[in-house]
């Protein structure tokens, strides 16, 4: 059993992983993710505690599967891609989507987050772990830039401070001549609703975000 040491605010991590686990174990899963239902067993955490049933289980894969099959189309088309996954936490999409040897999956999150995502999950030899925040920018010169890139940002954007958010898609769309950014974006209401989100209110996080407002605008300049 793998032991957890999260602050609250990346407890996050774990909700998610519960919901992808609980909708494996479910008659007519969506996801099917047996990797998430595998971890879950081997991290040693009262996951009842989290606040997440089954029937809320399902608004996590609804979220995850459109991003899984965009991204599977990107691949699709671009074999010889970067994927940029944003703020992992503990999710399998890169066992979900198999893909070729010759795509490059960095995985880039908290130094705690990839510590335990390395004890949970064996790493294929086309995939990198790059332990820093997503907002401490000097992670982006450890990625080449010379092939298309798809950039993964689930459930990142509405952690993010609106300038800091802004910068990061600047930077990222500065980096590389040519990709593809898939991430879920959230209204103002969306964003002051997850007070009573219980897994995210359990976690203590706080939600500010990145308007679509300002991704426009970050897109534009």
């Amino acid at each position: 059993m793998e032991k957890v040491h999260f602050t609250a605010e990346k407890a996050t991590n774990l909700a998610t992983l519960y919901g992808r686990a609980l909708d494996y174990r479910s008659a007519h899963p969506i996801l099917g993710d047996k990797a998430a239902d595998d971890a879950v067993r081997r991290i040693d955490h009262d996951f009842t505690k989290i606040g997440i049933s089954p029937d809320r289980a399902v608004s996590v894969v609804l979220r995850a599967k459109p991003i899984d099959d965009w991204a599977a189309e990107y691949l699709r088309a671009h074999p010889d891609a970067i994927v940029l996954h944003l703020g992992c936490g503990l999710d399998t999409r890169f066992q979900r989507l198999a893909p070729p040897e010759t795509v490059h999956w960095y995985e880039v999150d908290y130094p705690e987050v990839v510590e335990l995502r390395e004890k949970l999950y064996p790493k294929a030899p086309n995939q990198s772990h790059i332990a820093s925040s997503v907002t401490d920018f000097g992670w982006l010169d450890r990625v080449p830039s010379d092939r298309p890139a798809l950039i993964v940002a689930e459930g990142l954007t509405m952690y993010l401070k609106p300038e800091t958010g802004t910068e990061l898609f600047r930077r990222l769309a500065a980096k590389f001549p040519s990709g593809e950014l898939i991430c879920d974006l959230f209204s103002r209401g969306a964003i002051k609703s997850q007070k009573i989100n219980t897994p995210v209110r359990r976690a203590g996080r706080r939600s500010t975000g990145v308007s679509t407002t300002r991704v426009n605008s970050s897109a534009a300049a």
